[in-house]
C-alpha cells in the first residue's frame, strides 16, 4: 500500500475515533443503562450520505465526522479500509456489507450510484416505497438479518417508510472470532459485580491467568484479549475504582482511542483476570442525538441540500436514522453484529398540497 493511501486510511480512523467518542458521550450522557453500539456502522452510512451533501449540509458532516480532506479521499479511504477487511484473517468470521434501496419512481443520480459501488461496495436495490412501503420495509429488514446471521432484526421499524421515502441507506456487520486462548469452562463461577460501591448484583465470570498485553494507569487499566491469527482484539477498559466509572468517561477521547489502539504504554504482565460473561442488545433511533452533535441541516425539510443525490434537486431530507447493535462474549470468544439504516424523503409532494373536500355536485 503507497504511502497516501495509507494517510487517507489514517485519517478514516482518526475520523472514526473522533465520531466513536462524540457518539458514545451523546449517546451515554444521562443515563445509568447499558450502552453498547458500533459507531463504525454509523459513520459508514453517515459517509455515504456525505458523499451526496452539499454546501452547509456537507460542511456539516465535515465538523461531526472531523473530515479533515476531500470527499475523494474519504471514499478512496473506505474503499481501501474494506477491501482490508475483505482480505482479513480468516480464521475469524466478519462480513461487511452495504446497500442502497431506492425508490424505482424516484430519479437518483447515476454518478451517486456508481460511487456507492465504486467506493462502498454498495448493493443497490430498486424498491417500491409508493404502493408497497411496508412490504419494502420487511424486504430491508430480512435483508440486515441475513447478513448478521439473524443477530439483527426489525433494524426499521413499523411506520418508518411511506410514499414519499425516496432512499434508505444501510450497513450490516457480523464479527464471529474465538479467543486466541479459550477461557476455562469449569473456571466460571457466580462472582459479585459491582454496579456501585455499595450494590451489587450476582453475575457469572469467566477466569483465566496469563500474559496479557496491558496498560496500567493512575485511573484504570487497559488489557487487550486477541483473537485466534491475533489480528483482531478486544480491549477491556476498566476504571481503578469502583465509583470510577463517570470520571474514566470524562477522560475518554479521540487521542486516548488512538493510544490504546497503538497499544502505547502496554506492556506483557502476567494477570489473574476475571471478566463477566456478558450478552447485549441495543436500538436507538438517532436523528436528535445526530442533531445535537451539530448534523442538523440535513433532517430539516428547508435547509437539507442533499443535492448529490439527486443530481441537482433540492427536495430530499433524512427523515430518521436506525441502529441495533448485538454482542456475545462468552469462554469460546465473541460474536457481535450491528447495522444501521438512513430513511431519505422526498418533501415535494407535500408542499403545495391543497385540501379538497368533494362535497356537492354529481355523485
Amino acid at each position: 500500500m503507497d504511502s497516501a493511501k495509507k494517510q487517507d486510511i489514517g485519517n478514516l480512523a482518526a475520523s472514526i475515533d473522533y465520531f466513536t467518542n462524540s457518539l458514545y458521550q451523546a449517546v451515554a450522557t444521562g443515563t445509568n443503562e447499558n450502552v453498547f453500539m458500533s459507531p463504525f456502522s454509523v459513520a459508514t452510512v453517515l459517509s455515504m450520505v456525505y458523499l451526496g451533501a452539499r454546501q452547509n449540509s456537507a460542511k456539516q458532516f465535515e465538523n461531526v465526522l472531523k473530515i479533515t480532506s476531500n470527499p475523494d479521499s474519504v471514499a478512496l479511504a473506505f474503499k481501501e479500509y474494506f477491501s482490508l477487511l475483505k482480505n482479513s484473517d480468516k480464521l475469524v468470521t466478519s462480513n461487511l456489507v452495504n446497500r442502497l434501496c431506492t425508490n424505482e419512481k424516484f430519479p437518483i443520480s447515476e454518478d451517486y450510484k456508481n460511487n456507492m459501488v465504486k467506493y462502498f461496495f454498495s448493493d443497490i436495490e430498486n424498491v417500491d416505497f409508493i404502493t408497497n412501503a411496508e412490504k419494502t420495509r420487511i424486504t430491508i429488514n430480512d435483508w440486515v438479518k441475513n447478513n448478521t446471521n439473524n443477530k439483527i432484526t426489525d433494524l426499521l421499524p413499523s411506520g418508518s417508510l411511506t410514499p414519499q421515502s425516496v432512499l434508505v441507506l444501510i450497513n450490516a456487520v457480523y464479527f464471529k472470532g474465538m479467543w486466541a486462548e479459550k477461557f476455562p469452562e469449569h473456571a466460571t463461577k457466580s462472582r459479585k459485580f459491582y454496579l456501585s460501591s455499595d450494590k451489587t448484583v450476582s453475575h457469572d465470570f469467566m477466569y483465566k491467568s496469563e500474559d496479557f498485553n496491558t496498560k496500567i494507569s493512575d485511573n484504570y487499566k487497559v488489557v487487550e484479549l486477541p483473537y485466534i491469527g491475533k489480528a483482531f482484539s478486544m480491549f477491556v477498559i476498566l476504571p481503578n475504582e469502583i465509583n470510577g466509572l463517570a470520571a474514566l468517561e470524562k477522560e475518554i477521547n479521540a487521542q486516548f482511542l488512538k493510544d490504546i489502539i497503538d497499544r502505547k504504554g502496554f506492556q506483557m504482565m502476567l494477570l489473574e483476570l476475571n471478566m463477566p460473561k456478558f450478552r447485549l442488545e441495543s436500538s436507538f433511533q438517532l436523528g436528535d442525538v445526530l442533531k445535537k452533535l451539530g448534523l442538523s441541516d440535513i433532517f430539516d425539510p428547508q435547509k437539507a441540500d442533499l443535492s448529490g443525490m439527486t443530481g441537482g434537486e433540492k427536495n430530499i431530507y433524512a427523515s430518521e436514522m436506525f441502529h441495533k447493535a448485538f454482542v456475545d462474549v462468552n469462554e469460546e470468544g465473541t460474536e457481535a453484529a450491528a447495522a444501521s439504516g438512513m430513511v431519505v424523503s422526498n418533501y415535494m409532494s407535500r408542499i403545495g398540497m391543497q385540501l379538497m373536500s368533494i362535497t356537492h355536485s354529481r355523485f
